[in-house]
């Protein structure tokens, strides 16, 4: 089989021909040459997620247009690509005039996932704009490789660090489409409910209309059997858990007695926001890959 040569410029068409893999998704596996061929756009998507750090380690966003990124299929292989004995290679799209026929990448060089942190989890929007995380790979250039591509707009740090904003005028917030997160939403809540039941639990979803108030608050669940209010959300993002915690706070002093607290989200949070339900004494469950739910409280 031919090699690879750093600097190389081809055709993603050509690639798969010579090296077998998927020609679509920015991840492509291929167990006929043992690679992980990653492609970067031009101009990525999640361009602050993917390019060159500060670190001297590319980071890469990896794949999964909807909702919450999963570490499956082409993430997967990213990450255990020792482990199965592949070589990861980075290629970066050129400019083409639009005659050209097919995509051109430059072969940026060989890469290894990070041993120390192979990875972190970041809040993004996807593509209908609502927010959730994705998975962001740190890979290190083995051998000689080009230090061109995109750059990170800020490097992300090791360590929490706490300094005075720059003051600026506040805008007001743009309401996202949540088409994709109503759906996600309306799902979990009814997959949980059955869960629940099926454990004989009476589980309703009650309404809290406010003193002065002409609103209706909807709550997603409650588990009357052990008293415990439940909120559900679209994605483990930061933003998102921070806004349910506010209101699982606020519907809680309507009830008598006052119920415990439960946070129902579709994936595993980051391990600080855990440590923040934690602090406040709220269960954080999600779905089991094998079934069923897990919970903090488990």
């Amino acid at each position: 089989m031919d090699e690879l040569v750093v600097g190389e410029a081809v055709r993603r068409g050509d690639l798969h021909a010579r090296f077998g893999g998927t020609p679509q998704g920015a991840i492509s596996p291929s167990s006929r040459s043992q690679m992980v061929m990653l492609f970067v756009a031009e101009q990525p998507v999640l361009n602050g997620f993917t390019g060159w750090g500060d670190d001297g380690v590319f980071h890469f966003a990896g794949a999964g247009m909807h909702g919450d990124q999963e570490m499956t299929r082409g993430n997967l292989a990213l990450l255990r690509h020792k482990e199965q004995g592949r070589a990861v290679h980075l290629f970066h799209q050129l400019h083409m005039p639009s005659a050209y026929q097919g995509r051109v990448y430059r072969h940026l060089g060989r890469f290894e996932i990070d041993s120390n942190r192979p990875y972190y989890r970041a809040d993004a929007p996807d593509s209908y704009g609502d927010m959730r995380t994705v998975l962001v790979f740190r890979l290190r250039p083995v051998d000689a490789a080009l230090s061109d591509g995109p750059r990170l707009p800020v490097t992300p740090l090791t360590e929490t660090r706490i300094t005075k904003a720059p003051e600026r005028a506040i805008t007001p917030e743009r309401r996202q489409p949540q088409v994709s997160g109503g759906a996600i939403v309306q799902r979990l809540t009814a997959e949980y409910a059955s869960h629940l039941s099926g454990l004989g639990h009476e589980v309703v979803s009650p309404r809290v209309r406010v003193k002065g108030e002409t609103s209706v608050a909807q709550i997603d669940l409650l588990d009357v059997t052990e008293n415990r209010l439940i909120e559900v959300k679209h994605s483990a993002a930061r933003q998102v858990v921070r806004t349910a915690i506010g209101a699982l706070m606020d519907y809680r002093r309507f009830f008598h007695p006052t119920p415990t607290l439960t946070l129902l989200l579709p994936s595993e949070p980051r391990e600080d926001l855990l440590d923040l339900c934690a602090s406040l004494c709220i269960e954080v469950v999600w779905p089991s890959p094998e079934g069923g739910f897990v919970s903090t409280h488990d």
